[in-house]
């Protein structure tokens, strides 16, 4: 069976307190099996007041800008965050792997609570929600922070997006006139377009979620 591509938002993330912390390297922080193919989150070590301070709850982005050429390139990494006070305030500090990313075993870096991530998970984890609808609440354990999640929509293996207001699993090609699946530039336009059904089957491989509280 092909992976979900799982998007996990934070509907209480609206605009997060941005920090620029020092980011170190440490030996204490391993590097997770499966955070280079996006299929588990890297660990972050931070103090509690730093903490506190950005307002956190599980998760942490960091965030710096790499030169590369004439362009310049935002390097985001989304961290499970763990507590250790051994931490300098101020200091977030991360496995090696998240370092080689970010170019350096210290840097800074802009620090918030994270908005949105995706992970790739395999759908015999997930096959609870084969058969659900845009609506519908599932829990599940990510990275081992256990989370009930709503079902926002998706996509399937061709890019065609989930409706809310059809009914069902099948592709069908219908008049739209907005998103999702449209997105007119005029008002009034309609178009006809390809759009999967409200309920997850096989054939979707992304599907997005938010945090239900």
């Amino acid at each position: 069976m092909p992976d979900f591509k799982l998007v996990i938002s934070d509907p209480q993330t609206k605009e997060p307190k941005v920090m620029t912390v020092k980011v170190k390297v440490s030996e204490k922080v391993e590097s997770v099996k499966g955070e280079k193919e996006g299929r588990a989150l890297p660990i972050a070590l931070i103090n509690q007041k730093t903490k506190e301070a950005l307002g956190l709850d599980h998760f942490l982005t960091i965030e710096t800008v790499k030169q590369e050429g004439d362009k310049k390139q935002k390097v985001k990494t989304h961290l499970l965050v763990k507590v250790s006070n051994e931490v300098p305030e101020n200091e977030v500090w991360v496995s090696q792997t998240v370092g080689e990313k970010h170019g350096g075993n210290e840097f800074e870096a802009k620090a918030y609570r994270t908005k949105a991530f995706q992970l790739m998970v395999s759908q015999d984890k997930l096959s609870q929600t084969i058969g659900m609808r845009i609506g519908e609440v599932f829990e599940t354990n990510v990275a081992g922070v256990n989370l009930k999640l709503k079902i926002t929509g998706g996509s399937d293996n061709s890019g065609f997006p989930m409706r809310f207001d059809v009914t069902g699993p099948a592709k069908r090609r219908l008049l739209l006139s907005g998103p999702p699946g449209f997105y007119p530039y005029e008002d009034g336009m309609r178009k006809k377009k390809t759009v999967r059904g409200n309920q997850i089957s096989p054939e979707i491989v992304q599907v997005n979620t938010v945090i239900v509280r």
